[in-house]
């Protein structure tokens, strides 16, 4: 992903921090400033900040690591200023394995809080937690060490509140898929996610708390986009390829000129390709941004075969639009064949054939819900 500077791997996961990870700089000196700080102790509030998004990280392996048990792999851990995230390449759809996933997270800040208690009772007196709120006491080890105490007993409870998709969300979402199932249980976890949300952007803006404000929008936007996620999914995997198979396509020639899929995409008509060879048999397909790389390089002597990709899949008829799906996002498929039992072709599914789908039913959903 653009802007995120790589950190390292390790345990075979990339650590990334965003590019606007570097306002913290800005933040520590401004709290510095405001609470009258003097060098050693900002110093010293800007070790704390570095603890904290350590432990960030530490969170998030908690759910990666946990993710790893179910055989669910994580593209890379990033950190920005509002927190750390961990990107699973899959949710598992059982909701045991999601609570688990969930919990795994704020338990390590519970494993940390815990450990720090122990090592300062054993060494320290006064107790877990610091003598005051003042940051003027981050200076001296024993509270350095309290406040990071308290810190990640915050970071358990800020974590577990339920508002889709913090882990508490996600706890709520795996919890309600038991009885409801997980399409209606995300619309539910959404729903109390983006009330909550709001809450955070209201009581931000009131006493002006920037951080909660933000957060509160992430969580809005974030909660929407996980429940059209979950419900594309629902609708993919529950809708056979025949319904929206198109028997009706071209099949060009590896000698016919690129100009001829050219002025029939250039018409308005189909968006994508396959390619038969003097066989019939098909060789390959000519994608949509093949095409249009053709046109804007003004590109007509060429033979389709010349312009042609070899990446094509024939899908039996029994097959989901889910399938058709991961094979469109993982190997980058623009058009796929459907075939009978007996291996015939009966006709093509495209990109463009997809999303028009999707785009139609969901058009479809928000009508039946709107007030006639």
């Amino acid at each position: 992903m653009k802007g995120n500077l790589n950190i390292g791997t390790y345990l075979g996961i990339p650590v990334k921090i965003h590019w606007t990870f570097g306002l913290l700089i800005l933040f520590v000196g401004y709290v510095g400033v405001t609470n009258g700080l003097n060098g050693k102790e900002i110093l010293a509030f800007g070790m704390y900040m570095l603890v904290l998004f350590f432990c960030v990280v530490l969170h998030e392996y908690g759910h990666a690591i946990m993710a790893r048990k179910y055989g669910v792999k994580t593209r890379d851990i990033i950190l920005s200023p509002i927190g750390g995230v961990a990107r699973l390449e899959s949710i598992p759809e059982e909701p045991y394995k999601e609570l688990f996933i969930a919990l795994a997270g704020p338990l390590v800040n519970v494993i940390i809080a815990v450990t720090l208690s122990i090592v300062t009772l054993s060494i320290y007196n006064g107790g877990i937690f610091p003598s005051s709120e003042s940051l003027e006491l981050l200076k001296y080890p024993s509270e350095f060490i309290r406040f990071v105490i308290v810190m990640n007993i915050a970071l358990f409870v800020f974590n577990l509140v339920p508002a889709f998709p913090m882990d508490g969300g996600r706890v709520l979402r795996s919890l309600l898929a038991i009885k409801i199932g997980r399409s209606k249980a995300t619309r539910v976890a959404s729903m109390i996610g983006r009330i909550l949300a709001i809450g955070f952007i209201v009581f931000g803006l009131i006493n002006s708390h920037i951080l909660l404000t933000i957060i509160g929008v992430f969580i809005y936007v974030t909660a929407g986009s996980e429940n059209k996620s979950v419900m594309m999914t629902e609708v993919l995997s529950n809708t056979k390829v025949t319904e929206i198979v198109n028997p009706n396509y071209t099949i060009i020639n590896v000698d016919d000129p690129i100009e001829l899929p050219m002025n029939i995409y250039l018409r308005g008509g189909e968006k994508n390709f396959l390619v038969a060879d003097h066989t019939g048999a098909i060789v390959g397909v000519i994608p949509e941004l093949f095409l249009i790389d053709a046109i804007k390089n003004n590109v007509k002597n060429l033979l389709a075969g010349q312009r042609m990709s070899d990446k094509h899949v024939f899908l039996p008829e029994e097959s989901t639009l889910m399938d058709v799906y991961k094979l469109m996002s993982s190997q980058g498929m623009s058009i796929i064949s459907i075939v009978n039992q007996d291996g015939d072709r009966i006709g093509i599914i495209d990109r463009e054939g997809v999303s028009r789908f999707l785009e139609i039913r969901f058009n479809n959903s928000k009508a039946k819900k709107s007030p006639v």
